[in-house]
């Protein structure tokens, strides 16, 4: 457990002095916004799936870094995230995942297109559960001629294994819906904060040695965030329903988490 620690911190340590690093370059005239963030979630669900099992807690630190309209309207991001889990057992499932995407908004912002690239790295696996993701996303903001702000977002990835032997190839896609309702001011919410939810259907083709299914998991998310100057700090709460037996024993997951962010 020392061990794995130790690696954490040192992961952690290295994304901040990055984001330092860009944070203080100049691209140009572009502006460049960095966030460093650092979660706790009682329990580690990825695509409807208890990664770590036995329902165990992780600690999840993620640099941010956005260059809007970097080209032709194009907004540009690169994100490190890590995954580390709070108990022994794990030792193989520690995560250190990098992302490049480019994204735009059309029709006024009514619209957004994602695309990217990223690699899921399990430093202790020696590649072998490595997994490479190119994806694309697809949001649209506000439906229209409804009462309240309602987005569908769209979701697909192939993962590629990075190394001969690693996990079964295969397309994940999602659907969802959200929306934000805004709080009333009071002694517990801020000005201005909401509530943020929404609803993520998981399907796959057979990935990760599944079973082929439209629909193998539903994820219900609330959350909202309280803010303090350059800091925030968002609670989180989550219920997944899973449809496989292979998934979690084919048990629903209820988990709950928080992450403190810095925008520098």
């Amino acid at each position: 457990m020392r061990k794995r620690s130790a690696f954490s911190l040192f992961v952690i340590g290295i994304m901040l002095v990055f984001a330092v690093t860009v944070y203080g370059a100049n691209i140009g005239s572009k502006e460049v916004y960095v966030t460093a963030s650092e979660s706790y979630v009682s329990r580690y669900i990825w695509r409807g799936q208890d990664l770590y099992g036995n329902n165990d807690s992780a600690h999840q630190p993620s640099i941010d870094i956005l260059f809007p309209d970097l080209f032709s309207k194009n907004d540009v991001s690169l994100n490190i995230w890590g995954s580390f889990p709070l108990s022994s057992g794990h030792e193989d499932a520690e995560e250190l995942d990098y992302t490049l995407s480019v994204s735009r908004d059309f029709l006024e912002g009514l619209l957004s297109i994602s695309e990217g690239y990223t690699y899921f790295n399990y430093p202790n696996t020696g590649r072998t559960a490595d997994v490479s993701e190119p994806w694309m996303k697809l949001a649209v903001n506000q439906i229209p001629k409804l009462p309240i702000d309602v987005s569908i977002n769209l979701f697909a990835g192939y993962d590629f294994q990075a190394a001969s032997g690693g996990p079964d190839e295969g397309w994940y896609y999602s659907w969802g819906f959200g929306t934000n309702i805004l709080l009333p001011k009071s002694k517990v919410f801020q000005d201005g904060q909401a509530l943020v939810v929404g609803i993520t259907n998981w399907g796959n083709d057979g990935v990760a040695d599944l079973k082929p299914s439209v629909l193998y998991s539903t994820d219900f998310s609330i959350s909202t965030s309280y803010g303090f100057g350059n800091m925030s700090i968002s609670p989180c709460l989550n219920y997944t329903v899973n449809y496989e037996d292979k998934i979690n024993n084919g048990d629903d997951e209820l988990w709950g988490g928080v992450q403190i962010s810095y925008a520098f």
